[in-house]
């Protein structure tokens, strides 16, 4: 839970009462001969909280938020997200500008990858035999490390962490436990990259020769088209649980895309690790508490459930292109844009 009052006091807090188990092991099976039974509750008030810290704002994109000194250790959860998607959120907050809610729009629809800021410089002087490979480092040399749809530099930049991924997984995870841990964090993979050694300057090049490899196959052989939003590449298809259950018209009506994206899993903007989206954000807000009038919102893919309503799919463009449109408050403002109104009268 995320507050704030008039008086600018804001605070953090994790909301319920979190479970304390007896005995506890961490995020492993444990025997259920009543050892590790849960042993009561912990006050909200104990729970993990910040009140009026220094920075002005709490940011937080699924990450650890816990201090490293917290006494209940056995009452929370262990399995967080990456922290790069705070990192920039925390970034772009504290740049000392004060933000308007143009400014919001563009934060939650930010594409910048800080894994990509950290792992391009060790290529800045690396060279390369493979004329392609060396064309490819080219680009992102001169990238911002944003991943735009319409960015070449960002397609290569993710099958390149992708390829340096499976390197460093293959090295650090013995094969008996690979049936356990089937990926690791991208925040351990540019850790166990950063020291400099003829080692780890062969594997930045070998992966990367692996990862032209995979989008010649995949999009061509002419480097200039391979722009990562594209339906071969960074993309959203929205496939209705009961699509193979209805006929080709109905498919075509209830299945959505492709629409290209971008970002991926790193990036603020989440758009998964997937070519193919398969989660984030459907649905953004932003409030404005001084004029509520002013809130914009976006959904996805549309305000109706039904297939034949003009209203089911029509969001979904606007949502991929990361456009808003007004969430209007007062009543007698959502009145006078009304399409239509629906009265439920009771029976008598």
């Amino acid at each position: 839970m995320i507050w704030s009052d008039k008086t600018g006091t804001i605070g953090w807090q994790a909301v319920g009462l979190a479970p304390i188990r007896k005995n506890f092991t961490g995020l492993v099976p444990v025997p259920g001969d009543g050892r590790f039974e849960w042993s009561g509750y912990l006050p909200i008030q104990q729970l993990p909280n910040k009140l009026n810290p220094p920075e002005s704002f709490v940011a937080t994109a699924n990450n650890n938020m816990t201090p490293d000194d917290f006494p209940y250790r056995d009452a929370i959860g262990w399995t967080w997200a990456s922290p790069s998607r705070a990192h920039r959120i925390e970034e772009v907050l504290s740049d000392g500008k004060r933000k308007s809610l143009v400014d919001f729009m563009a934060l939650q629809a930010d594409y910048l990858s800080i894994p990509a800021r950290t792992l391009v410089p060790l290529l800045k002087k690396l060279s390369s035999p493979a004329n392609r490979t060396g064309q490819a480092m080219d680009y992102l040399r001169q990238w911002d490390y944003r991943l735009d749809p319409n960015s070449v530099a960002a397609s290569l930049y993710v099958a390149w962490e992708g390829q340096l991924k499976l390197a460093i997984y293959q090295q650090k995870v013995p094969k008996t436990a690979r049936p356990y841990l089937i990926s690791l964090p991208t925040k351990r993979v540019y850790d166990a990259l950063l020291s400099a050694t003829p080692a780890r300057d062969s594997l930045l090049l070998s992966s990367m020769d692996r990862a032209v490899a995979e989008l010649s196959k995949r999009l061509g052989d002419d480097m200039n088209k391979w722009a990562y939003g594209q339906a071969k590449n960074k993309h959203i298809t929205l496939t209705h649980p009961l699509s193979n259950l209805v006929d080709k018209t109905m498919r075509k009506k209830i299945n959505l895309g492709p629409l290209i994206r971008g970002g991926y899993a790193e990036t603020v903007n989440a758009t998964s690790a997937n070519l193919n989206q398969t989660h984030g954000a459907s649905f953004r807000i932003l409030v404005d508490t001084k004029d509520w009038d002013q809130t914009l919102g976006i959904n996805s893919p549309g305000q109706s459930g039904n297939p034949d309503s003009p209203h089911y799919g029509d969001l979904f463009p606007i949502w991929a292109e990361n456009k808003y449109f007004p969430v209007y408050f007062s009543k007698e403002k959502v009145k006078s844009v009304a399409e239509e109104t629906t009265v439920l009268t009771p029976m008598k």
